[in-house]
C-alpha cells in the first residue's frame, strides 16, 4: 500500500511539472552580485520558484523531481527562458547568472541552440550571460562538466565554477575547466572570522584565482564580520543575504553601509597619485558616420597598421569599428554587393568602450577586463566633455597598469597588502611641498610580542590584519592614508577635520576586537616581555601617537619621522588604550 502510494504522488509530481513547463509557472527571483573593490552590482544570479501553491514551489523540490522525471533538460530551458525575459524587462545592469546542470546533456530532451533563441527573442547579448556549472558530481562525470564548459565558451558565453570545494573534484575541475569565474562553497565563508583553517583555505584559493586570472566570488555570506573579513582578505566579489536577499524586484544599486564596508578592503592600494586616461591617450584619424563600407574597408587594406577606427558624428564619438571584424565580413561571397555602400555606422563593434579623459587607468582597466566578451584587440575612444579626444590603446593601458602594479607590490606589506614606507614618504613629502595641512598619527600594538609568543603567529596576524581592517574602515578613504610600516606598526596620515573622533572610534574598536581575540573565558595569559621576564598580561591595547606638523617648519618626511617617534613614545609609555597628541609641530632645532 505504501509503495502504491509512492507511485501515485511521484505521477501527481511528475504531472505538476509537466504543468508548470508547459505554462511556464515559474517565477525567476534575483541575487546581486557585487563588486567589493569600486563597490557596485556587477550581475544578478537567476533562482527559480514555483508557485506558492504548488507543491513544487521550493527549487530543491522542484529540480529533485525534474531528475527523477528525466525532465531537468527541459525545466532548465523554461528557467533560461522566464530568466532572460524577465532580467530584459526590469532592465537590470550587469550579467545574468543562470544554473545549468551538466548532466541535463545526457536528457533526452535536450536541444541545442536554444539559448541563441531565447536571447535573439528577448535581445540579450551573449557577453552578458554566465553559466554557472557545479562541481558537486563524481570524479566519472567530470567529462561531462568539461564538455559543458566548453560548449557554453563555444558560444560566446561565460562559464563560472559553483560550489568550488563542495564535491569530489575540487582543484582538479578548476584546472581542466579554467572558468571565468569561480564561487568559493558556503562550507568556506560560514564563520570564517572566527576560523583560521577556513581564512587560510579561502587565501590560498585567491592565490590560485588570481594568479590565473579568474574571478573569485565568495557565496553566501550572511553577517557582517564574515563580509569584512573577505574584504580584508581581497575577495574580488561577493554574493550573500547579508548582501541582498533573492527577490523578485531587486535592487540595482548597493545600500551605502556595503559601500562603506567595502571601503575597508585593505588590499586595495589606494594611490593618492591616480594616473589618468590623459596620461595614454594618443590622436587618431576618424570617420564619420556617414562613410560608406566599402571607403573603410579600403583605408584598412591600405595601411595594416589600423587596428580599428572611430566613427564620429560633428565631434561626438559614437563607437570604434573593429578592422579584424569588418574584413572578415568582406571576405565573404556577395559581400561587397551587399555591405559596400553601407555607412560604417552601422558596423559600429556592440562592445565599444568609451571614456572620460579624467578617468583613471585603474577603472578603464576594471571595465576592459571585467568583461570575458571584450575583443582586446579594439582600443578605446577617449572623450572630454563628450566630445572625441582621441583613442586610447589597450597595449598603452594594460602596460602602465602592470607597472603600476609592480610599483603597488615592491612597495606594500606582505600581510596587509597596505602602502609601505616609500609611499607614505611620497605622499608626506607631497602634502608639505603644497602646504597641505594634515595629522599623521603613529598606530603601535602594546605587548604585541608576548602575546603573539603566547597564543602562536596565527593569533598575531589576525590581530595585525584586524587592526589594519579598522584603520581602513575609520579613516576618510578621499583623503586620508593608511600605511603598514613593518610587525604591528601603522601610520594613518589624517586630511580630514575630525580625525580625533575617527581616533577615539579606532580605539574602542580595537578593545573589541582585542577582547574577541582572547580565548573563550580567558582575561589574562603568562608570557615574556622584551626584557626576557615572564609576567602576567591582558588584552592587548593600543597607542595612538598623534602629530600635527608646523607646515612653516617642516619640510621633508625626515622631520615628520622624529616628531612622530616621539609622540609615539609617549604613547606607549602612559599605557592602555590611548591617544596622545603632541604639543611639538616642529623638529628639534628649528626656529621661528
Amino acid at each position: 500500500m505504501h509503495l502504491q502510494n509512492n507511485v501515485v504522488q511521484s505521477s501527481l509530481l511528475h504531472k505538476e511539472l509537466r504543468r508548470l513547463i508547459e505554462f511556464k509557472l515559474l517565477t525567476p527571483v534575483f541575487q546581486p552580485i557585487m563588486a567589493v573593490e569600486n563597490p557596485r552590482i556587477i550581475g544578478y544570479e537567476a533562482l527559480i520558484r514555483g508557485p506558492e501553491t504548488s507543491p513544487l514551489h521550493k527549487p530543491d523540490r522542484l529540480f529533485a523531481v525534474a531528475r527523477a522525471s528525466r525532465l531537468l533538460a527541459s525545466l532548465e530551458f523554461a528557467c533560461r527562458e522566464v530568466s532572460c525575459e524577465r532580467f530584459v524587462e526590469l532592465n537590470l545592469p550587469g550579467k545574468l547568472f543562470l544554473n545549468m546542470s551538466p548532466i541535463s546533456f545526457t536528457d533526452s530532451q535536450y536541444r541545442d541552440g536554444v539559448t541563441r533563441e531565447i536571447l535573439q527573442r528577448v535581445g540579450l547579448s551573449a557577453e552578458r550571460l554566465v553559466f554557472e556549472l557545479t562541481e558537486s558530481q563524481p570524479l566519472d562525470e567530470l567529462d561531462l562538466l568539461c564538455a559543458a564548459s566548453d560548449h557554453f565558451k563555444r558560444q560566446g558565453f561565460a562559464v563560472a565554477l559553483d560550489d568550488l570545494g563542495a564535491g569530489y573534484a575540487g582543484l582538479r575541475v578548476w584546472s581542466e575547466l579554467c572558468p571565468d569565474y569561480v564561487k568559493i562553497d558556503r562550507h568556506f565563508i560560514a564563520g570564517i572570522d572566527k576560523d583560521p583553517v577556513k581564512r587560510e583555505f579561502v587565501r590560498a584559493i585567491l592565490d590560485i584565482a588570481h594568479r590565473m586570472g579568474h574571478k573569485a566570488i565568495a557565496e553566501g555570506i550572511e553577517t557582517a564580520a564574515e563580509f569584512t573579513t573577505l574584504v580584508t582578505m581581497g575577495v574580488d566579489y561577493a554574493q550573500g543575504y547579508f548582501i541582498a536577499h533573492p527577490q523578485a524586484l531587486p535592487a540595482t544599486e548597493l545600500p551605502a553601509n556595503l559601500v562603506q564596508l567595502s571601503g575597508a578592503s585593505m588590499h586595495r592600494y589606494h594611490d593618492h597619485f591616480t594616473r589618468r586616461v590623459g596620461e595614454i591617450v594618443v590622436d587618431c584619424a576618424f570617420v564619420e558616420p556617414s562613410v560608406t563600407a566599402e571607403t573603410l574597408v579600403k583605408m584598412f587594406r591600405a595601411d595594416t597598421r589600423l587596428t580599428c577606427m572611430p566613427v564620429v558624428d560633428q565631434g561626438r564619438p559614437l563607437g570604434m569599428v573593429s578592422r579584424a571584424e569588418i574584413l572578415n565580413i568582406f571576405s565573404r561571397r556577395f559581400a561587397h554587393e551587399l555591405y559596400a555602400q553601407k555607412p560604417v555606422s552601422e558596423f559600429i563593434c556592440a562592445l565599444s568602450i568609451i571614456v572620460d579623459v579624467n578617468a583613471d587607468l585603474k577603472t578603464v582597466g576594471q571595465l576592459i577586463s571585467e568583461d570575458p566578451g571584450q575583443n582586446l584587440s579594439v582600443d578605446f575612444i577617449v572623450s572630454d566633455k563628450d566630445q572625441y579626444l582621441g583613442v586610447g590603446k589597450v597595449r598603452d593601458l594594460l602596460r602602465s597598469i602592470t607597472e603600476e602594479k609592480l610599483r603597488v607590490a615592491r612597495h606594500s606589506n606582505p600581510l596587509t597588502q597596505l602602502p609601505g614606507n616609500v609611499p607614505l614618504y611620497e605622499w608626506v613629502d607631497h602634502l608639505l611641498l603644497h602646504q597641505k595641512a594634515f595629522v599623521v598619527a603613529y598606530c603601535d600594538i602594546n605587548h604585541f610580542k608576548p602575546f603573539n609568543d603566547a597564543f602562536g603567529y596565527s593569533a598575531g596576524d589576525d590581530a595585525i590584519l584586524n587592526l589594519g581592517r579598522i584603520l581602513c574602515a575609520a579613516v576618510d578613504s578621499q583623503q586620508d592614508f593608511v600605511g603598514h610600516v613593518g610587525g604591528d606598526d601603522f601610520i594613518v596620515v589624517f586630511r580630514c577635520a575630525d580625525w580625533q573622533q575617527r581616533c577615539e572610534q579606532i580605539l574602542a574598536e580595537f578593545t573589541r576586537m582585542s577582547e574577541r581575540l582572547m580565548p573563550e573565558a580567558t582575561t589574562d595569559y603568562w608570557s615574556t616581555d622584551r626584557q626576557g621576564r615572564r609576567q602576567k598580561f591582558g588584552a592587548l591595547t593600543l597607542a595612538i601617537g598623534a602629530v600635527e606638523p608646523d607646515l612653516a617648519q617642516c619640510k621633508t618626511h625626515h622631520q615628520i619621522s622624529q616628531l612622530l617617534a616621539e609622540a609615539k613614545q609617549s604613547a606607549k609609555q602612559e599605557g592602555g588604550n590611548r591617544l596622545f597628541l603632541s604639543r611639538r609641530r616642529q623638529p628639534s632645532g628649528a626656529h621661528y
